[in-house]
């Protein structure tokens, strides 16, 4: 399966969501792209619902040895020139995610329909906040 994968450090901290570089940092979490396959020309995570919206599919993976909550992720996808083309965030939905548990996250690119589909040319997932475990 091929993955793109960006190695992102982020903060857990007691009470609510924290960015990521924000205080002491406590752990690593991993985000990962996946290859949905649903769609041959695109690239591996991504697709387009029903609705005609462009959406990323991946994973991202607890490697702190503490359990921790939600995680939120937020992506970008340009043209080629570099250019945004739009902009999505999405948290995991499981309440605690225990060391190495895997969960996954869909990004749902509103702005990206129709013809701005097909000048999709890069992205990147980032790992924004961590909850600490509720």
């Amino acid at each position: 399966m091929k993955t793109a994968m960006a190695s992102i450090v982020a903060a857990i901290a007691i009470g609510g969501m924290v960015p990521a570089g924000a205080g002491d940092l406590n752990s690593e979490v991993k985000v990962q792209i996946q290859s949905a396959g649903l769609h041959a020309d695109m690239a591996p995570g991504m697709y387009v619902c029903a609705e005609g919206h462009l959406h990323i599919k991946g994973t991202v993976q607890n490697l702190a040895a503490v359990p921790v909550g939600p995680i939120k992720v937020a992506g970008k996808v340009f043209d080629a020139d570099g250019k945004i083309l739009g902009t999505a965030t999405a948290s995991t939905r499981r309440a605690v995610l225990n060391p190495n548990d895997t969960a996954d996250v869909n990004l749902e690119f509103l702005t990206v329909t129709g013809p701005l589909i097909k000048q999709v040319k890069n992205q990147t997932l980032e790992v924004v906040a961590v909850a600490p475990k509720p």
